[in-house]
Order: C-alpha cells, then sequence, then structure tokens
C-alpha cells in the first residue's frame, strides 16, 4: 500500500511539474529577429539593404531604408514582447545639409493599427544625433498574436516642404525579445 501511495505522489508531483513548465515556457520563443525575417517583409517607397554601420564608433547590423520608406514585418509577438531598434543615420549625412528624417513604428493586427513612437533625427543640425538612438517599446498587449510591425521613414519638412536630401536612415537591430 505505501509503495502505490510513492508511486501516486510522484506521478502528482510530475504532472504538477509539467503543468508549471507549460504555463510558464508556453507561448512563442523569446526572441524575433527581424533580419530573419527581412527577404519576406514587405518592402515600400524604394531600396532596402542590410549594412554593418558604424556610427560614433558603435558598430551594428542595420536596414538602409529610403527616405520616404515603410518596411513591414508579419510576426508572432512573444509573450513580454519589446520592439528594440536603435536609429541612426549614416555618417555621409552628419555634414551634408538637410533637414532629417521622421523615424515612426507602429503594430496592425488587422483591425486596428497603433503608432508606437515617432522621432526626428537630424544629426546635420544636432551633432548629439550623430550616434545609435536606442528605442523600446512594449508590444506584450500583442503577445501571442501575428501582428504587422511597421517601420516607416518619411523625409524631414522645413518651412512646411518635404526635404529628402542626404537623407540616409538606419534601423539598427531591429528585434522583438522579452
Amino acid at each position: 500500500m505505501k509503495s502505490n501511495r510513492a508511486v501516486l505522489t510522484a506521478l502528482v508531483l510530475v504532472i504538477v511539474a509539467a503543468a508549471g513548465w507549460w504555463v510558464f515556457h508556453r507561448g512563442t520563443s523569446a526572441k524575433v529577429d527581424l533580419f530573419n525575417h527581412f527577404d519576406q517583409a514587405k518592402k515600400d517607397g524604394g531600396d532596402f539593404s542590410i549594412v554593418d554601420a558604424n556610427l560614433s564608433g558603435e558598430s551594428k547590423k542595420a536596414v538602409l531604408a529610403p527616405a520616404n520608406g515603410r518596411l513591414t514585418f508579419h510576426v508572432k509577438v512573444p509573450d513580454d514582447g519589446w520592439l528594440r531598434v536603435s536609429l541612426g543615420m549614416q555618417p555621409d549625412s552628419w555634414t551634408k545639409e538637410g533637414n532629417g528624417v521622421l523615424f515612426m513604428a507602429g503594430v496592425s493586427d488587422g483591425h486596428s493599427f497603433e503608432k508606437l513612437f515617432e522621432q526626428i533625427l537630424n544629426p546635420f543640425a544636432n551633432q548629439s544625433e550623430r550616434r545609435w538612438i536606442p528605442v523600446a517599446v512594449d508590444l506584450s498587449a500583442y503577445a501571442g498574436e501575428d501582428v504587422d510591425v511597421i517601420l516607416n521613414t518619411r523625409a524631414g519638412k522645413g518651412d512646411g516642404a518635404s526635404d529628402a536630401r542626404n537623407d540616409l536612415p538606419l534601423w539598427g537591430t531591429p528585434v522583438i525579445s522579452r
């Protein structure tokens, strides 16, 4: 009788441990490297390429985007997911006249669109922007869902007119991680 209880207790412990593992490890993987989805991503507005970019001594793998471009990745968001990306402009743009680039990112679940952030970089006018600018945005509201993560660039506007001169935007190491 005692051996039956020991077997039953061991079986219950195994079931509880398996259930605990499932609860804490279910869902999608902990990291979605958007470079792995680059070939399948929808690209609008010009040529996109993957480059190695060095800004102020810090090297990153990056997407070189057109001044007015949209890059759409269809991905599954992991539990507690955060979009992490670094914004930058190629050094060729730092000393040549221009008025910068508007970087924007958003998420669409097929029903609605949510803007995650927007930021203008103009390293010609602002020397402090001659580096990578890190951005982290909480995507946990989309955990486990298939969504479109949309990265946009727009030529800067000075005096109300769009100016794409020397606009060389970079999206550095885009990833969705926990």
